[in-house]
């Protein structure tokens, strides 16, 4: 049997996402929060869901408000309506408004209904099925500012293709569900998370979204810290084999294989910030280092993210996240909190630039990028890959930018001379700098 939302108004339909998050400019800073339903800091019982409003309020406004202390804005949020008990309407408005209260746009997971039917995701080649299964769920939620869109696979795999543990689909299917959600809920984006760029080409010329969602976890059990030279290693938990090395890209040539595969759709980067619980993954995956915390998010935004999620918020069965199973925070919470904070700072420049490899500055260590915006605007990326030491990194600007006198970091405003076509600037371990050109 079908699940039935009732229609329930919870403010005025949403505007069109078209810029950042909410229209308004603002940089998509997300973090995946995966227990919607059950306060993450209820010390592990398996059976306390949100059943009552009153107290469902409480926990949403201690989440979301930490969640915007943090200097987040998005949540990539599991909710299924079943586990909140004969009242999931009003807790589900509680939801909604606790989260546009605070300002967190929601990222809701399509598979949650999908779960409600069996395996649903078996069935997909009917696309009667699907759109059956998810119109209610969308009637209800596209109602809310606080949606900013939903996930209709993770990690998918065309059919026929080797890849990683992801849901096998025809991409068209990705295709008919993206332009079935965007017709029910006019602006909300529809997503799919993709984790093997070799397959992304195909995946989005079959669903044709208006962002690339994109994991990247590359820090392994066996790498020294600063090593980012698989970008998604991978091993054998059975027999203990590691399938890294010679034949995996570098964490910042997967970055610009997938901008260069799907070329003028922005990409929205998933960081590493966990630590899988053994046995599960016990060979490959280990916890980031806080300064490779710094660098998973500067490297993606040096190489043209125009938006960074984390996953994951809270610990879980398998996995430990920014906070513990009692809810404290951990160094990488403290650190996703410095960077966010310097993230909100660039957004909206981050958000007007975009690249030009025609205007690569020369650098004496790190990586450097030259961007330009639509009035003229010139930028440098400098990206320190040491995430160890501070390091003093010397640019010369590309031929075309000698004239420029200045350069004033976009982050905290320090500004810096010029002279004979370059400067030199100290960059913080595995940190970036987003410097403005001026006359």
């Amino acid at each position: 049997m079908l699940l039935v939302l009732s229609l329930v108004q919870c403010g005025s339909g949403a505007p069109p996402p078209d810029e950042g998050v909410s229209g308004r400019g603002e940089f998509p800073i997300g973090v995946y929060f995966v227990r919607g339903q059950k306060p993450i800091f209820d010390e592990g019982s398996e059976t306390d869901f949100r059943a009552d409003p009153d107290q469902a309020r409480a926990d949403y406004a201690r989440e979301f408000g930490d969640l915007a202390a943090e200097g987040f804005n998005v949540a990539v949020m599991s909710v299924d309506p079943i586990a909140f008990g004969d009242r999931y309407q009003e807790v589900l408005g509680v939801l909604l408004d606790e989260a546009q209260k605070n300002g967190i746009r929601l990222i809701l997971p399509l598979g949650h209904v999908q779960g409600l039917l069996g395996e649903l995701r078996d069935k997909l080649s009917d696309a009667d099925l699907y759109q059956a299964a998810a119109q209610d769920y969308l009637e209800y939620f596209k109602n809310s500012p606080a949606v900013l869109g939903y996930v209709v696979f993770d990690e998918p795999v065309p059919e026929g293709e080797p890849g990683p543990d992801g849901q096998v689909v025809k991409p068209e299917q990705l295709g008919q569900a993206r332009a079935f959600i965007e017709a029910a809920h006019p602006g909300a984006y529809a997503l799919s998370s993709w984790a093997d760029v070799n397959h992304m080409a195909a995946l989005q010329a079959g669903m044709q979204s208006r962002v690339l969602f994109m994991d990247v976890y590359p820090l392994a059990e066996d790498k020294a810290v600063g090593d980012f030279s698989d970008a998604w290693p991978r091993g054998n938990p059975d027999d203990g084999s590691f399938a890294g090395g010679a034949d995996q890209p570098t964490y910042y040539a997967y970055l610009d294989m997938s901008r260069e595969a799907v070329p003028d759709v922005p990409q929205w980067v998933i960081v590493q910030a966990f630590e899988p619980i053994p046995p599960e993954h016990p060979h490959y995956w280990r916890r980031p280092e806080p300064a490779e915390l710094r660098h998973e998010v500067m490297a993606a935004l040096a190489h043209g993210a125009k938006g960074i999620f984390y996953f994951l918020y809270q610990s879980e069965s398998w996995v430990h996240g920014l906070r513990d199973a009692s809810y404290r925070p951990t160094p990488l919470l403290e650190e996703a909190a410095r960077v966010n904070a310097k993230v909100q700072k660039m957004g909206p420049t981050l958000l007007k630039i975009t690249r030009n490899d025609a205007f690569r500055p020369e650098v004496s260590s790190g990586e450097g990028f030259g961007y330009t915006d639509a009035e003229g605007g010139r930028y440098v990326f400098v990206l320190s890959t040491d995430v160890l030491h501070a390091v003093d990194v010397t640019v010369t600007l590309p031929a075309a930018w000698s004239g420029a006198g200045s350069a004033v970091d976009v982050a905290g405003g320090e500004s810096f001379a010029v002279r004979s076509g370059g400067l030199t600037v100290n960059v913080a371990p595995g940190d970036a700098r987003l410097l403005r050109l001026g006359e």
